[in-house]
């Protein structure tokens, strides 16, 4: 494991605030609630084109191919598909991240 140096004034806010017995575990907690908050945000974001639209991304994306998307061209709807198709991959990467940290250490 990496050595890391943290500063006298980090440890007081960590040990002050955050929850956890030992710095590592404070750490970890802090990582993992600012994973989940990510995580509330974008799920948030697709929420809510999943309600404009009508429809989950994988099921937008085939009719997007199948040029069955109204207004397809416009720069709003392209624009949609761009920003919706990131916050898919955002949401993986961040499931990812939280399945890291759940992994015991011998498994990682």
């Amino acid at each position: 494991m990496p050595l890391v140096t943290v500063s006298e004034k980090l440890i007081r806010v960590l040990e002050a605030f955050a929850p956890g017995e030992d710095l590592e575990t404070k750490l970890e907690n802090v990582t993992r609630e600012r994973l989940e908050l990510q995580l509330r945000e974008c799920n948030t974001a697709l929420s809510g084109f999943e309600t404009r639209y009508g429809m989950p991304f994988a099921e937008f994306a085939v009719a997007w191919q199948a040029d069955n998307i109204p207004q397809r061209r416009s720069h709003e709807v392209e624009r949609d598909f761009m920003e919706w198709e990131a916050r898919q991959m955002e949401r993986s990467d961040l499931l990812a991240a939280v399945q890291e940290l759940d992994r015991p250490e011998s498994e990682s």
